[in-house]
């Protein structure tokens, strides 16, 4: 091995520890759990994969073999990472988790607002003038059966009559359950999507 390969393995090796404990730096800030036995076993799978990671530069750089000048070279890029560069990084680290956290914020907003809000109002209209006219068909309907009742009432035996009014009577009230429970739950999901929007302005 050449002088130039063993210093640019040693550079490597260099950067693998800088890389390495800022790569475990920003998986505790984003993804290390609270939970003991949750944070035991992912630290193990972060380790696992960062050594992997480690070792296959290792591997590009002089094909895998393990010498002492290079865990040498791998203890100076941790020492380095943690007396220049840390302060820096984290910094940079929080600032960039707050712009992305505002950016998701900001477009998830906008989506709500141009695209899903107007479809939500759009549905809400369409079954708002379906149950409009449902009542009117519903009213018709009575009015209809009414008059044809009365029309042919006269005919009509008074024991099937009885059965009839009965028959009519339930499912009035089948009817009239219904569309309470219909008209509480519109009025429900109204009140809901108002109490929505008015948190969203404030």
């Amino acid at each position: 091995m050449t002088l130039s390969t063993q210093f640019i393995t040693m550079l490597t090796m260099v950067f693998a520890g800088v890389l390495s404990v800022g790569s475990f730096d920003t998986y505790k800030r984003l993804l290390r759990p609270h939970v003991y036995w949750q944070q035991y076993a992912i630290d193990l799978l972060f380790f696992l994969t960062m050594g992997s990671f480690v070792y296959y530069l290792l591997f590009l750089a002089n094909g895998g073999i393990l010498r002492f000048y290079l865990v040498i070279a791998f203890l100076l890029g941790i020492s380095a990472y943690y007396a220049l560069f840390q302060n820096v990084f984290l910094k940079v680290l929080d600032v960039t988790i707050r712009i992305v956290v505002h950016l998701y914020n900001t477009i998830t907003n906008l989506i709500n607002l141009l695209l899903v809000q107007p479809i939500v109002w759009i549905l809400l209209l369409v079954f708002s003038i379906i149950v409009a006219i449902g009542r009117f068909l519903l009213k018709l309907l009575q009015l209809i059966i009414k008059v044809l009742f009365a029309l042919i009432s006269p005919f009509i035996p008074r024991i099937v009559k009885k059965h009839l009014n009965s028959l009519a009577h339930t499912c009035d009230n089948e009817i009239r359950r219904w569309w309470k429970m219909l008209r509480s739950w519109w009025g429900n999901r109204r009140k809901t999507s108002v109490e929505k929007k008015g948190n969203e302005d404030e």
